[in-house]
């Protein structure tokens, strides 16, 4: 019985980002979705359910919560160079536009189509 309990709970629990808006592929302009950019600004931005990556860092989600239609996240990210960082990112959609928070630096993206 106890198992048929727990079994129940872990099927009704949505993965972290599954029906967020915030989860795809996003740019400042169509013409950056395929291609990468040594900067945020020329780079796409891409969300799943358990990472991000842009430029040339690739973030695990550690901790997490949302407020309205923002979500704040702990990125526990690594570069090129392999350094591990921890990064303050803040996804928050307005509109059809997503507006990101990464280290303190704001940038406003399209979804890549």
């Amino acid at each position: 019985m106890r198992a048929c309990l727990v079994a129940t709970l872990l099927l009704a629990v949505p993965p972290a980002l599954g029906a967020e808006p915030q989860v795809g592929r996003w740019a400042v302009a169509p013409q950056h979705c395929g291609s990468g950019g040594d900067t945020m600004r020329p780079a796409p931005l891409t969300v799943t359910e358990s990472s991000l990556r842009w430029v040339a860092e690739y973030c695990t989600i550690g901790k997490m919560y949302k407020a309205e239609r923002a979500l704040y996240i702990e990125g526990r990210c690594s570069n090129r160079d392999g350094a591990m960082v921890r990064h303050a990112i803040k996804l928050a959609m307005k509109g059809e536009r997503l507006a990101v928070t990464w280290n303190g630096e704001q940038t406003e993206l399209r979804r890549c189509r």
